[in-house]
């Protein structure tokens, strides 16, 4: 989730804050920083911006958030079991 929040809050046209290790060895192209410029146009509401730097960004915060809510609901439902048995 961090993540997530961490790459949508970056400036997508800065190079000075990119996180990428491919690109500060001096490499020009990473898919994976075109995935996160994808993001971070898409945080603030720029779609098409975001297509073009990658068009599976939008999917992957799609596929992030729900991984993000599976992963909730199943510690919500283990929690909810645990407290279950202790009633019983």
């Amino acid at each position: 989730m961090s993540g997530l929040v961490l790459v949508a809050i970056l400036d997508p046209l800065s190079q000075m804050a990119s996180i990428c290790p491919i690109n500060r060895m001096g490499f020009d192209f990473c898919p994976g920083c075109g995935l996160g410029r994808s993001v971070a146009f898409a945080a603030r509401g720029n779609l098409e911006a975001s297509l073009q730097s990658h068009p599976l960004g939008l999917f992957a915060i799609v596929v992030i958030v729900a991984r993000i809510g599976a992963i909730f609901r199943r510690n919500y439902n283990i929690n909810r079991e645990k407290n279950h048995e202790k009633d019983i």
